[in-house]
């Protein structure tokens, strides 16, 4: 009877004791130093990767953002457009570009209108500036005894300085201009990564499982399922809950007197609630500045309530109850997720720190054995698809 490979290997390999030993100085190092000492270069290789992997994301960072935004859009609209594929006799590339036209003239008939509204309200803004500006003055000479001549000399001053630095501030407008083109330049990739990933995104997916081992292609395919469904989860959700928190600071808007500016605030506050525990702070302020400017600093103290009060209900009702069931994260991992994600990358990871953390988080567990959506179950489709590749890596 012949004998297998595989059990020849396993005759031939050296037994425990037949070991060599160990030399004299080595077995005179703790087994726990030993230990240490192994998982310390392995942990450090892998940060260092990481770190080489972030550095060379830096780089073309111009890429890199579109095309997460690409993806977060794509996990919202994709269960669309596979309603309108499924019931519809749009094909999966038909359905993909109605949303996507949908999607453009929805952002565009927002922009339009806040905008329209704040360039009819512009000359009411100069003014209510400008007087406002002398109020304060005139608060500053009253109150803290501060005389005109030393503002209007701290006015020259800084006068002085622009005009000694325009230099630099002319640099920095040409820098905001490329900084323009850029942002044109990244949503163009956006609009286009977001199309072809909503119009073939599991063909794209697929090709990338098939580089990975053979052995390893089901385990990391029902993984990112998991990661998916929650990045899908937590924006849905966040749309609501940022939808909620816009709704009320513009009705806050609407009982100051100020209901020509409650779409251009409620834009600016859906936008900045995407950005995790810094967004709703800087949304707030700039309503309450707004208020501040334009009516006076009673009606400004009313909407820092009606700021508190909307903050309140979503991290004490929405945030544990809706955001609380879609991921499970938390609140320490959020607040170090942003930290990270801002010294990183600036306002773009502190965008997209939450976002990637649910779906790493998810797709772990999913990988050390703790199935966070078990009602998944498994993708028989893509068992299917793996399983011959898996069965002849076995004979071999």
């Amino acid at each position: 009877m012949p004998t297998s490979p595989r059990l020849l290997r396993r005759a031939s390999a050296p037994r425990g004791d037949a070991a060599q030993p160990l030399p004299q100085e080595v077995q005179e190092i703790p087994i726990g130093l030993r230990r240490a000492a192994a998982w310390s270069w392995r942990i450090l290789l892998v940060v260092a990767l990481i770190a080489l992997a972030f550095w060379g994301m830096s780089k073309v960072m111009t890429l890199v953002i579109p095309l997460l935004i690409a993806l977060l859009l794509t996990s919202l609209l994709a269960p669309v457009v596979r309603l309108l594929s499924e019931h519809t006799f749009l094909g999966r590339g038909g359905a993909s570009g109605i949303v996507l036209i949908g999607l453009l003239l929805l952002i565009a008939g927002m922009l339009t209108l806040a905008g329209r509204q704040l360039f009819s309200q512009w000359s009411d803004i100069s003014q209510q500036a400008v007087a406002g500006f002398q109020q304060l003055t005139d608060w500053v000479t009253g109150t803290l005894g501060i005389d005109t001549p030393m503002i209007n000399s701290a006015i020259e001053e800084l006068t002085a300085k622009l005009q000694a630095n325009s230099g630099t501030i002319i640099s920095g407008a040409l820098s905001g201009v490329s900084t323009v083109g850029n942002v044109l330049t990244g949503g163009f990739i956006a609009l286009f990564s977001l199309f072809f990933f909503l119009a073939g995104g599991s063909r794209i997916w697929r090709w990338t499982v098939g580089l990975l081992p053979r052995e390893a292609r089901p385990a990391t395919h029902e993984a990112f399922r998991r990661g998916w469904k929650a990045l899908s989860a937590y924006m849905r959700t966040q749309v609501l809950v940022a939808a909620v928190d816009a709704v009320g600071i513009a009705l806050g808007m609407v009982g100051v007197g100020l209901a020509g500016y409650a779409i251009p605030v409620w834009l600016i506050v859906f936008l900045f609630s995407f950005i995790p525990l810094v967004g709703a702070i800087v949304s707030g302020i700039i309503a309450v500045l707004l208020v501040l400017v334009l009516k006076s600093w009673v009606m400004a103290l009313v909407m820092v309530g009606v700021v508190l009060l909307v903050q309140q209900i979503e991290g004490n009702v929405l945030q544990p109850f809706l955001m609380g069931k879609a991921v499970e994260l938390h609140p320490l991992a959020v607040f170090l997720g942003v930290a990270l994600g801002s010294m990183v990358a600036g306002i773009a990871g502190a965008l997209f720190a939450i976002p990637l953390i649910a779906f790493a988080n998810a797709t772990a567990l999913y990988l050390v054995g703790r199935d966070p959506s078990p009602e998944l179950g498994t993708d028989e489709s893509a068992r299917r698809a793996y399983a011959p590749t898996v069965r002849s890596s076995r004979r071999a």
